[in-house]
């Protein structure tokens, strides 16, 4: 971050509510860049396809389709103005974290609002520069809002990917409309934000890292020059009895985005015959994409490998209870499985099915 970026995040200390949302909306707007007009043709483009796709999967979801009120295609910066609250549950969570105890208290209280901004707006700036859509990052959208697709970023995918421009349209389409769906399941959203409560709650800051911070007092510049002495405020963050949570909460994301994506292979049969193929183009990308872009804190989407497993292993219930067996799977939170189970479904198996699932 630049001088200018601190010195605004001390001159916004006094800001009231849990997160500095101008120092949040100028951080993700410097990452992002200029905007970048998007062509007239792609609204009636992307509208036509949402609405087929829609069309098409509620005749083979076992989950409720709902329809997106609108369908909205845009660039990175328009991007950001439409979901950068929206991300915020997933990084407020985290602000009991950032504390101290006796001199370190005051200050500590002071910095949580503007270090909880400047964690949501590098979170969603990084995103802006290669998600594709919600289901592409992993995090849940609101169900009741537009569908969005950022062109810029479905562009640069098509322009690595060897399948056909509409091909990597209509997929893109595909998987945002099917992970809205899964993401529609009456329980998920607050079970996701359990979880996030619950990893939260297990993030703890290292105390024996914050010596540089306090002595930095109110310099801007002494106070970068801290936590770069840290290695960056990832750095900061410690513990191990947070990676149970992070592991558990990966799980889940793992399963819904994975149930999305055998959705939207289904939605697309004989439409789209290279689905599996642009997928696999695009989970190694992502992987590239995540290494450049990790969350400082809290989760900034789901790994691809989570994905993969949870594509695995919706498939593997449904083959072993037929074809009923996803609608019970996503009945119920309880049922849905742990991190390990994700990877072993015959131990899910034994569980559920001590539970009295037939």
């Amino acid at each position: 971050m630049s001088d200018d970026i601190f010195s605004k995040l001390f001159e916004l200390f006094d800001q009231p509510g849990p997160i500095n949302w101008k120092l949040a909306a100028e951080v993700a707007r410097s990452i992002a860049g200029d905007r970048s007009p998007v062509e007239p043709w792609a609204a009636e483009e992307y509208r036509e396809l949402a609405r087929l796709i829609e069309f098409r999967l509620e005749q083979i979801s076992p989950l409720r389709v709902l329809e997106a009120s609108d369908v909205a295609p845009v660039d990175r910066r328009q991007w950001i103005e439409d979901k950068l609250e929206s991300y915020g549950r997933v990084v407020e969570p985290f602000g009991d974290s950032i504390s101290g105890e006796g001199p370190a208290a005051p200050l500590m209280a002071q910095l949580r609002p503007a270090m909880i901004g400047l964690q949501v707006g590098t979170l969603v700036g990084s995103l802006s520069q290669w998600s594709m859509a919600s289901f592409d990052a992993g995090i849940p959208p609101d169900p009741q809002g537009a569908l969005s697709i950022v062109v810029e970023n479905v562009t640069a995918l098509e322009q690595t990917s060897t399948a056909d421009v509409k091909e990597v349209r209509l997929w893109v389409v595909a998987n945002e409309v099917a992970f809205r769906t899964v993401a529609a399941v009456p329980w998920a959203q607050d079970h996701l934000a359990g979880l996030i409560e619950t990893y939260a709650g297990a993030v703890k800051i290292d105390p024996t890292q914050l010596s540089g911070l306090m002595m930095g007092g109110s310099d801007p510049a002494a106070i970068e020059s801290a936590i770069e002495d840290a290695g960056g405020i990832e750095k900061l963050l410690g513990g191990e009895e947070a990676e149970g949570p992070r592991r558990e909460l990966e799980a889940f994301l793992g399963a819904m985005s994975g149930c999305a994506r055998l959705l939207a292979r289904r939605s697309t049969s004989e439409l789209l015959v290279g689905f599996d193929q642009i997928s696999e183009e695009r989970d190694r990308l992502r992987e590239t994409d995540l290494e450049a872009s990790a969350p400082l804190i809290g989760i900034g989407s789901v790994p691809p490998e989570a994905t993969r497993l949870g594509d695995e292993f919706n498939q593997e219930v449904e083959r072993r209870y037929g074809d009923d067996a996803l609608v019970t799977l996503w009945s119920d939170p309880t049922r849905m499985p742990s991190a390990a189970e994700l990877r072993d479904p015959t131990a899910w198996a034994a569980r559920v099915l001590l539970d009295g699932w037939e």
